[in-house]
């Protein structure tokens, strides 16, 4: 009885290794996200207006449909505040693309230190936040973080 046993378990290892490795393959992972460049935009008595240009590639072999991302922004290790990309961006495998989002920058939130780095031409920027990506039916939730070194335009 106990070789009965004992032999169908044997067959049976294959398929579940093969179960295993598909479950593997349909793994996807979360787009990479970095900040290009910044533009400061109109600038009013309480803020100004700011598009953010990040580059966003696919790590994939397959396309995945990113429905949008939402992000805090710093900058020299200040936080500027959210934004959020709410058009979707559809990423062929092994591809990026570039992508520019509007953020709202508000003065009266911002300590003076902030302001400064504002004037400077360059800054270290840094992007967090969570990618909301199509699979099947539903939407999955994935997580970003990058730093890059950033030209902030006029």
């Amino acid at each position: 009885m106990q070789g009965f046993i004992r032999n169908r378990f044997v067959r049976a290892l294959p398929a579940l290794g093969l179960a295993l490795l598909l479950g593997a393959c349909a793994t996807v992972k979360a787009p990479i996200l970095q900040v290009e460049g910044l533009k400061m935009g109109k600038v009013g008595v309480t803020g100004a207006g700011m598009e953010v240009a990040f580059r966003v590639r696919n790590p994939n072999p397959e396309s995945v449909l990113v429905e949008r991302f939402d992000y805090e922004l710093f900058l020299n290790g200040h936080r500027l505040g959210r934004g959020f990309q709410p058009d979707a961006v559809d990423l062929p495998g092994f591809k990026d693309e570039r992508v520019v989002s509007r953020f709202d920058l508000n003065f009266l939130s911002l300590p003076g230190a902030v302001k400064a780095v504002l004037e400077d031409d360059r800054a270290k920027a840094k992007v967090k936040g969570h990618f909301y990506v199509r699979r099947g039916s539903g939407l999955k939730r994935m997580g970003f973080s990058s730093d890059a070194e950033v030209k902030i335009n006029r």
